[in-house]
């Protein structure tokens, strides 16, 4: 059984130490646009640092509010009502929607942070992440991508298309 090796992750300006000065001062930049991005996305929200048992209790009122909705618990929707039921299958979706709001201005930063990996870091070897609580940023070598060949996927797919091509008459 061979073992993959542990990814290696070297220091800005061990990484820096092998480009030319242009070339180096762009990077730098991106290094601290990433950084910067880094330090405004700030700690997790309180519902980020709970999503799990928030989800347990959201999942466990879901349930509890479809066997009150279904029959299992019918007398449950004598005492609490209809909409009393509907707010308790309402409580996983509501948990899924507020979780999706609190993180989509993290989501759009790490877009940007990706851009400018995919801009600056991957094409000389590396993906930049920025210094975090304990100094500072790593980057991590990544060897250079190889042209692929298609995968079955893929080539079912061309063949497919190929054979169901639409023709004039059709």
């Amino acid at each position: 059984m061979s073992r993959t090796a542990a990814p290696r992750t070297v220091d800005l300006a061990t990484f820096l130490a092998g480009l030319p000065d242009e070339e180096r001062a762009r990077i730098r930049t991106a290094a601290a646009r990433i950084e910067a991005l880094e330090r405004a996305i700030g700690p997790p929200r309180l519902i980020e640092r709970h999503i799990v048992p928030l989800g347990i209790a959201a999942l466990a009122l879901f349930v509890l509010g479809v066997a009150g909705l279904v029959g299992g618990l019918a007398g449950m929707r004598g005492i609490i009502g209809l909409g009393g039921v509907l707010l308790l299958v309402a409580a996983f979706p509501l948990l899924a929607g507020a979780y999706l709001l609190s993180v989509r201005h993290r989501t759009r930063v790490d877009r940007i942070k990706m851009a400018l990996n995919e801009r600056h870091f991957l094409p000389r070897g590396g993906v930049y992440f920025g210094a975090g609580p304990g100094g500072a940023g790593k980057v991590l070598l990544v060897p250079p991508s190889q042209p692929r060949e298609p995968t079955l996927r893929e080539r079912t797919q061309a063949q497919y298309e190929k054979a169901t091509k639409r023709r004039w008459w059709w």
